[in-house]
């Protein structure tokens, strides 16, 4: 192996490739030289040294103050640049002469902290202003005459008694954001004659009421007077009061006085009771052709025996409702809470009227109250 010194790695290839090669024709063959490419480039050490001292000088040239490079642009040159970048270029300011005041004041950039105290005294103006309108805006709309009530439309019902109880309420006056219209709701849909209710704002100084109006289906007469009833028991107003009362069947209570004392507006009476009446007179023309009977609610008293003793008796108190009929006989239909439907009974009272339409009887009573058992009396 021959040694190589002081020279570079091309050479020794050159000598190498040159040995490496026969000799043709007996004699020397010219040298050729090889030249390889390293992969790899490497600067020397002073090339390197010199590119970072000329990087940190234009760190330092920058950092001392120097323009930086920006792109192109008329409006900050006042110059058209060629191409790519250039330095800016600052316009010249006309400085006055020494002695001499300027004709026009130039105008200064405000900073940063101006613009930040401007913003800071923004803020606390339109916070001393909301401190200030809002308070003043709640207590002209609590205390001053803008949103009092001024009027109440009543809507759905024509009944001027229901219009004008609802308007007496004494809500004229009172300030529109103040009103509780849940509560009102409920006030007025305990009314009588009210069957649901609802409130609603009308801006600035009206209160809209909406109503569903009950709607009496017969009348309930008692020794203090005669008042409407709806089917769901509900004692309207009086009969005076009532829009076409002459037009609705008529109850005859001739129960004690000290038991219908308590028949008013706004009383409750038995729904059951009260849908029984209406059947009655529905139901009594169609299957015996009479419709101007009387519809009476009596109660009848009744004595039985209580134990094996004759002294031990029992009073039972029993309602129920009869017919009295313009020919003079008396039908006692019973109640509601009897075990044989309404209908079984008028049907049996059809019979009995025409089977003594038949023989020529008279009848006087008939007692529909049994079931089955019907029995009837006939007139001396």
């Amino acid at each position: 192996m021959t040694e190589h010194r002081g020279e570079i790695r091309e050479q020794i290839a050159f000598w190498e490739a040159r040995r490496a090669e026969p000799a043709k024709g007996g004699g020397e063959q010219p040298r050729q030289r090889v030249v390889t490419t390293p992969q790899k480039i490497v600067h020397p050490a002073g090339w390197t040294a010199m590119a970072e001292r000329r990087a940190q000088q234009r760190r330092m040239r920058q950092r001392q103050g120097g323009s930086p490079l920006v792109a192109r642009a008329l409006a900050q040159t006042a110059v058209r640049a060629s191409s790519g970048q250039m330095r800016a270029i600052r316009s010249p300011v006309a400085r006055p002469r020494p002695g001499t005041e300027p004709a026009v004041e130039i105008p200064r950039r405000s900073s940063r902290l101006q613009a930040r105290q401007r913003r800071r005294w923004r803020k606390l103006l339109a916070a001393l202003l909301g401190l200030v309108l809002v308070p003043a805006g709640l207590l002209f709309a609590l205390l001053g005459p803008a949103f009092r009530i001024q009027q109440i439309t009543v809507v759905g019902t024509h009944n001027q008694a229901l219009i004008a109880q609802i308007q007496q309420l004494g809500l004229q006056g009172q300030n529109l954001f103040l009103v509780d219209t849940a509560a009102l709701s409920k006030r007025i849909a305990a009314l009588p004659l009210v069957a649901t209710a609802s409130v609603e704002r009308d801006w600035p100084d009206r209160l809209q009421v909406m109503v569903s109006e009950r709607q009496p289906v017969l009348l309930w007469k008692t020794a203090q007077g005669s008042y409407s009833v709806d089917r769901s028991g509900m004692v309207l107003a009086a009969a005076s009061s009532t829009p076409q009362a002459g037009q609705l069947q008529t109850v005859i209570d001739a129960r004690a006085q000290k038991v219908t004392a308590g028949i008013r507006p706004g009383a409750h009476l038995e729904a059951a009771e009260v849908t029984f009446a209406v059947e009655v007179f529905k139901e009594v023309p169609v299957l015996t052709g009479i419709s101007n009977f009387t519809l009476r609610y009596e109660s009848k008293i009744y004595v039985s025996n209580a134990g094996p003793s004759a002294q031990q008796l029992q009073t039972v108190s029993h309602t129920t409702f009869v017919i009295v009929s313009p020919a003079g006989w008396v039908a006692y239909l019973g109640g509601p809470d009897d075990a044989n439907p309404l209908a079984n009974r008028l049907r049996e009272l059809q019979q009995i009227l025409v089977m003594a339409q038949q023989k020529g009887l008279h009848l006087a009573t008939i007692d529909l109250r049994f079931g089955l058992n019907v029995a009837y009396t006939l007139q001396p």
